[in-house]
């Protein structure tokens, strides 16, 4: 029959024999992985980003993001974020550790020291983050235990006020309280380094340059995860100039104009610089940066990283490609964060004086050997301005980046 002759037809055109082999044609897809362009001179570049990170970035995106946008900036709002913060408290402890509450210089602090970690005559002040408006002593005691594990430290924790029932500028006097009364009781007041994510890099800085003013001992190191270096980092002006998107993966950028009316109220003063991008002239203390390539705050920390380098501060910064602001904080959950910590502390400890434990770091990372400098303008104000000279291939290959440090 007819059908029979065209299925023999057909068949033979999908069989073919045994002995003939199966052609196969490869094509190279050029890849459209984005090129990650830094500004700082030696910056380490992390790119790869494990299946959690990528995870936890959509969930942010689609869950935190939404709520952080469209919540009223109201007392109301911000002290019922603060409640649920304080389900932190409820989760399981470590066994290693055993946190003990105290006042230093008036302010509740919680310190802990790793039972099987290595020993040193560090001390390590943390300070959280949270926009000054969230978090706490609960939310942030997992990054202290991590800390004081890889250290080998006693870490500080501190619980510094906050909104509504204080300012930035009351949040930086805790600040400075608890840590002039930490070199007190510190095994070696020498040997003190202050570190915080966030609001808390904020802070971390102003201890550094308040230390300074005030003639009091400098920190050893300074440790700053995603830190808020700029009280306008919304600014799109003269200031900062970005070099690629902004795409936080929870932060909404339009909203920190309000946030920042809440931050600096009427009548409000913070001891010494307002930003401490403002306040590098007093900070010379080793510096430790982490950043994330999308993140709102990255430029800052690159502008502050070769502010310090032109000062001859000794500044390590890593980036880090498909992370969410302050990722160190989550170190139960992400490799990334136990990695970040892990370099963070052996910085730590070499600025004390003691030997690096975690080796080299064995994800795929490289440098950029790009530079900065600061070059004075022709301009209306006598303003230090960064021009980076990026270099790149093929087409556009000489960009330019402009921070503005005053």
């Amino acid at each position: 029959m007819w059908w029979d002759s065209l299925r023999r037809r057909l068949t033979s055109l999908v069989r073919r024999p045994a002995s003939e082999p199966r052609r196969r044609v490869r094509v190279n897809v050029p890849s459209r992985r984005r090129e990650f362009r830094v500004a700082h001179q030696d910056v380490v570049i992390h790119e790869d980003s494990s299946l959690q990170a990528k995870m936890l970035g959509r969930m942010a995106r689609i869950v935190f993001k939404p709520i952080l946008h469209l919540a009223p900036l109201n007392d109301r709002t911000l002290l019922t974020m603060r409640s649920f913060d304080k389900l932190s408290a409820r989760g399981p402890r470590s066994r290693f550790v055993e946190p003990v509450a105290f006042e230093l210089g008036g302010v509740p602090v919680e310190s802990m020291a790793h039972r099987y970690g290595p020993t040193s005559a560090m001390t390590v002040l943390y300070l959280h983050g949270g926009g000054f408006f969230s978090c706490g002593i609960e939310t942030h005691r997992r990054i202290c235990e991590r800390l004081a594990l890889y250290t080998g430290a006693v870490v500080v924790s501190v619980e510094y006020v906050q909104l509504p029932e204080g300012s930035v500028a009351d949040s930086v006097q805790d600040a400075i309280a608890a840590y002039e009364a930490l070199l007190d009781i510190a095994e070696d007041p020498a040997k003190v380094v202050v570190a915080g994510d966030s609001a808390g890099g904020y802070l971390t800085m102003k201890v550094a340059e308040l230390a300074a003013r005030r003639g009091l001992q400098k920190p050893a190191a300074l440790l700053g995860f995603s830190p808020l270096l700029s009280l306008d980092p919304d600014l799109e002006k003269e200031t900062v100039q970005r070099v690629a998107r902004v795409r936080d993966a929870y932060l909404p950028v339009r909203r920190v104009a309000l946030i920042r009316e809440r931050w600096l109220p009427v009548g409000s003063r913070i001891e010494g610089c307002v930003s401490p991008l403002e306040a590098t002239d007093h900070i010379d203390s080793p510096t430790f940066l982490v950043g994330v390539e999308d993140e709102m705050l990255r430029p800052e920390i690159e502008a502050m990283a070769l502010l310090l380098n032109e000062q001859g501060v000794e500044v390590e910064t890593h980036l880090w490609r498909g992370q969410v602001h302050a990722f160190p904080v989550m170190a139960d959950a992400l490799p990334e964060s136990r990695q970040a910590l892990k370099l963070a502390a052996d910085f730590a400890r070499r600025a004390v004086g003691e030997p690096a434990l975690h080796g080299e770091d064995q994800s795929p990372t490289h440098e950029e050997p790009l530079e900065g400098e600061l070059v004075e303008e022709p301009r209306d104000v006598g303003d230090d301005v960064i021009d980076v000279e990026l270099e790149t291939s093929g087409r556009d290959s000489r960009r330019r980046w402009f921070f503005q440090a005053s």
